[in-house]
């Protein structure tokens, strides 16, 4: 990739409001071709005092791979991480900081954890989502994962579902704390947070989960990332299988767990 193309691709990030396709659609190129060009203009914007341009920088290093590989290790991901911690410590823009504490999360240094619980309190729940988001990266780290145990009791939907998630469907853990975490929100009013509590339930063989997962699967909605986590509940493994259906995930919870659900409704 040429000086000018890269110049051009930097320049078109920031056409548009931040969350537009074309200015994304740059960024991800500028991510496939990472180089040390790429690293320096990108590591330049995080210092800028344009609060995009700083944005574009973290959103920029915290993904950049060489053409040849789109997966496995970030290039220069130690350097990118000291700058932006630096970033983070003189931030006043609510904006680049959310980048910049995803660009932890994605990057998953070492020393990035204290960063990220700094702003698990903070008044705005979009900064505090950008926290539970990149603690997840850390989940098996201790005080993230008491962290994100915290930011389950988020009073936005949106945080304790991704806390929720993280803790249940990432993590391996299996405690009666978390448990009775997850329990709480059996009937969060947020139908995402209801379902990863549901799912976490189901994934430790906790049967407080069974009356739940019955009216979710008789719903006809749920995510089909939580299969697996579902399955675990009634030991079966048949995702992918096309005879195997709701209707017969339905039929097993009834024969798995017929003294914790109510008499089944014959169809007429």
């Amino acid at each position: 990739m040429t000086t000018e193309e890269i110049e051009t691709l930097f320049a078109a990030t920031l056409i548009d409001d931040y969350d537009d396709d074309a200015p994304w659609a740059a960024v991800k190129v500028l991510r496939r071709n990472g180089n040390r060009e790429i690293f320096d203009s990108a590591a330049a914007w995080c210092e800028s005092s344009e609060p995009l341009k700083r944005a574009r920088g973290a959103d920029i290093l915290c993904q950049l791979r060489p053409s040849e590989a789109q997966s496995g290790d970030i290039l220069f991901a130690s350097e990118s991480r000291a700058l932006i911690a630096r970033a983070i410590e003189t931030e006043t823009d609510e904006g680049p900081l959310s980048s910049e504490l995803y660009a932890l999360g994605h990057l998953r240094q070492p020393g990035s954890v204290p960063i990220l619980i700094q702003y698990a309190n903070s008044s705005n729940e979009d900064i505090r989502y950008a926290a539970a988001w990149a603690l997840s990266s850390f989940h098996d780290e201790p005080d993230a994962n008491a962290v994100l145990m915290m930011l389950a009791d988020d009073p936005d939907g949106d945080v304790r579902d991704y806390a929720l998630f993280s803790l249940g469907s990432l993590d391996e853990s299996d405690t009666p704390a978390l448990r009775d975490l997850f329990a709480r929100y059996l009937d969060d009013p947020f139908s995402d947070a209801k379902e990863e509590a549901i799912a976490a339930l189901a994934k430790r063989r906790d049967t407080r989960a069974v009356l739940p997962l019955l009216r979710l699967m008789e719903s006809g909605s749920y995510y089909i990332h939580h299969e697996d986590c579902l399955e675990k509940l009634v030991d079966e493994e048949r995702r992918g299988e096309d005879t195997w259906g709701t209707e017969d995930f339905i039929d097993l919870l009834y024969e798995r767990f017929p003294e914790l659900l109510p008499p089944r409704q014959e169809n007429p």
